[in-house]
């Protein structure tokens, strides 16, 4: 199914925050571009653990892990298993990153799940030094202090 998807253009990379490889790949099996409608539905692959700062989505969102899975960190600290069959409902505000699981080698383990987002509510963010970021200026501090390494 990823790859007819590919092939009719319904796919879209998405880069790590500091652009230098690919985070997730993006299966849109609803629609596409989604500008006014309430909801949109994708199959992701997951292929990179988030950074460690928390962040949050413009959308309320539900996901089901298909294959593979991912520890999720919230600010609870704990971090818990999310596997093959898990169902997760969140809000907008809700902050959290992912740890995908290695192999022997070290390696992550891509993960595939199925994501539904609901109306664009506010804008992307992330926790840092505790204060709530919005996600272009954290993604422009980062790439400064990445400039200065």
């Amino acid at each position: 199914m990823a790859k007819l998807l590919k092939r009719l253009g319904r796919y879209r990379v998405i880069f790590d925050r500091d652009d230098n490889e690919p985070y997730l790949e993006r299966y849109y099996l609803f629609l596409k571009d989604r500008k006014s409608f309430a909801f949109n539905v994708t199959l992701h692959r997951i292929l990179k653990s988030d950074l460690d700062d928390l962040h949050d989505h413009p959308w309320p969102w539900v996901t089901v892990i298909l294959q593979g899975g991912y520890w999720e960190y919230t600010r609870a600290g704990k971090p818990k298993w999310k596997g093959a069959g898990c169902v997760t409902v969140r809000s907008s505000r809700s902050l959290h990153r992912l740890e995908l699981r290695k192999n022997q080698f070290g390696d992550e383990i891509p993960c595939w799940t199925l994501f539904c987002m609901g109306p664009k509510q506010k804008d992307w963010g992330f926790l840092k030094n505790g204060k709530w970021v919005n996600n272009i200026t954290y993604l422009q501090e980062r790439k400064r202090m990445v400039a200065q390494t």
